[in-house]
């Protein structure tokens, strides 16, 4: 009893602001409208603090009642404070959820905009997080013939309720449209884990074979050896494919086309996707041609492959990634934007991992001239390894900037007035050139410094061959798009859209209000009409006189005779 009343002075300091604040935001509410915010942000996070400190509570209670066995011997100081989490946040928690229920229920609008959007998406991506380690762990643990972890089973089942319970709150109360960007990060945290799993059972699956000592014909030493974790690779995969297929498949793919699903599709998956198949090829080539022609640092067959079953896992895993999501796109036979945004990555992708491999040939070139050997490694294999990244990238840059080039000769009033090829410029001639004079400053310090210090000679080459490789790289690049660019410099490039404004006055349709900035990409507010609920919107007429309209702020009324489009302005 002594531990819970110590906590009375928190309590009651607690509940003293609560009640400030509530006689503050009541005043508010008549006098000053610019304290909600301030009010609703210490609402929430309240909130936020008091639901994690209680489910933390409670999984540390139930882990204990799980491990039954270990409850005697257990660390007593843990099951105070997990008492203290309950005892304390439960009734606060109870306390600050009424108050946001009686809040709501004054003033709608508390429960949407950016404070409870925000404090709920960070609460469900914790969840997540939390019940997706657990749950791994734990399933892992049972399959392995591990003792029970209570924690990983506790932990797993009280933050998969959390988790439920926040998202059926969450999804009743915030707009859909708001709470979407959560099914957007659970998307890309559950891919990443699937993704892993995917990696280790294929991996697996070529230890497996590269593991059999008769591979070869001969009865010569296995290439590589395999673990004892067979199905902790499967674990991952289903747990986290299950999970994926809800925030994805069921969710935020539910609604394509617009900016957070572009922006999702494109550098999470094609763009995240690329990367992982063009590093996993290339370490997975780096490896095989070491042990050909290179100078591998082991003999043993199984120690220099040890990691080529991951490596080559990842480059499937990789390709089959960007595969999937490239076909998500709308890649037309007219080249829209989307397609143009998509091949400008990919080369600006493929030309960064080339240029990286032709610093890395100048490095080696200069190592092989000053015979300076980086530690554990040989100037040939420095150079195989460049050779690996820029045979892989390099026919990839060569194919979708070939495209594009092609284009822009074809049809240069629509290529070279793209704001998606100037960019691609500016950044490469730009941040390249940036690059290259930091490598040139530090080229040019070493060389006094070398002189001052009367020490100038192989042993300065050698320390500034990393700069002069990324120097020459990067200036080559950098020239080669400023060229480009020159050129193009005079070609009239908008940045910004006109978007027109609608504001609608008639019956609530939000099926139609989605149609309408779907096929207009306008901005459109919503008026009702408390006289007009018999009557629907017509969105073929009104996609017809947005269309037509040159005014960018356009009234659109609904009513008994038809609907009227009224150029405004304010």
């Amino acid at each position: 009893m002594s531990i819970i009343f110590s906590f009375l002075p928190l309590l009651i300091l607690l509940a003293i602001v609560v009640l400030v604040v509530r006689k503050v935001s009541n005043k508010s509410k008549s006098s000053n409208t610019s304290a909600q915010p301030v009010r609703l942000f210490f609402q929430y996070a309240l909130a936020f603090g008091l639901f994690i400190t209680v489910t933390v509570g409670l999984s540390g209670l139930l882990g204990r009642v799980i491990d039954s066995s270990n409850i005697v011997s257990a660390d007593q100081s843990s099951l105070a404070s997990n008492l203290a989490f309950i005892v304390v946040g439960a009734p606060l928690l109870a306390g600050i959820t009424l108050w946001l229920r009686k809040s709501m229920a004054l003033n709608p609008s508390d429960g949407t905009g950016f404070v409870p959007t925000f404090f709920a998406t960070l609460l469900s991506i914790i969840s997540l997080l939390v019940f997706l380690t657990s749950a791994i762990s734990a399933m892992q643990a049972t399959l392995d013939n591990k003792p029970i972890l209570g924690a990983s089973f506790a932990r797993a089942i009280i933050w998969g309720i959390a988790l439920v319970v926040i998202l059926r709150i969450a999804n009743s109360v915030i707009p859909k449209n708001d709470f979407r960007i959560q099914y957007f990060v659970g998307s890309l945290i559950t891919a990443i884990a699937a993704l892993v799993g995917l990696i280790k059972v294929i991996s697996n699956l070529f230890s497996a074979i590269l593991s059999q000592s008769n591979l070869l014909g001969t009865d010569q030493s296995a290439i590589v050896t395999t673990g004892n974790n067979a199905l902790d690779g499967f674990v991952i995969l289903v747990t986290s494919g299950a999970l994926w297929f809800y925030y994805w498949i069921k969710n935020a793919n539910t609604k394509t086309n617009d900016t957070m699903w572009l922006s999702y599709v494109l550098v999470a998956g094609v763009g995240g996707s690329l990367v992982l198949a063009v590093t996993s090829v290339t370490v997975t080539m780096y490896q095989i041609l070491v042990w050909v022609i290179g100078n591998p640092a082991s003999q043993l067959l199984s120690e220099h492959f040890a990691s080529t079953p991951a490596s080559a896992a990842s480059a499937i895993v990789g390709l089959l990634s960007w595969w999937y999501h490239k076909t998500l796109l709308p890649l037309n036979a007219e080249r829209s934007e989307t397609q143009r945004i998509y091949e400008y990555l990919v080369s600006a992708i493929s030309l960064i991992a080339s240029t990286v491999g032709l610093s890395i040939v100048i490095v080696a070139m200069i190592e092989a001239l000053t015979k300076s050997v980086i530690v554990g490694d040989s100037a040939l294999n420095t150079l195989l390894g460049a050779a690996t990244v820029i045979l892989v990238s390099g026919p990839v840059w060569w194919r979708f900037w070939s495209r594009i080039q092609r284009l822009a000769k074809s049809s240069p009033e629509i290529e070279l007035s793209s704001p998606i090829r100037r960019i691609y410029l500016f950044l490469l001639f730009g941040v390249g050139g940036i690059v290259a004079i930091v490598s040139l400053i530090t080229v040019v310090f070493q060389i006094f410094n070398g002189l001052l210090s009367s020490s100038l000679g192989s042993t300065t080459i050698n320390e500034m061959r990393f700069a002069l490789g990324i120097l020459i790289s990067t200036g080559i690049v950098a020239a080669y798009h400023w060229e480009i660019y020159r050129h193009e410099k005079d070609v009239e490039v908008s940045f910004g859209t006109d978007t027109k404004s609608i504001l609608l006055v008639g019956p609530v349709d939000q099926e139609f209000v989605s149609a309408l900035k779907h096929a207009t990409g306008a901005h459109v507010t919503f008026w009702e009409r408390t006289d007009a609920s018999e009557i629907a919107w017509p969105l073929d007429r009104v996609i017809e006189l947005v269309q037509q309209a040159t005014s960018e702020q356009l009234l659109v009324i609904l009513g008994t005779t038809g609907v009227t489009a009224i150029p405004v302005t304010h």
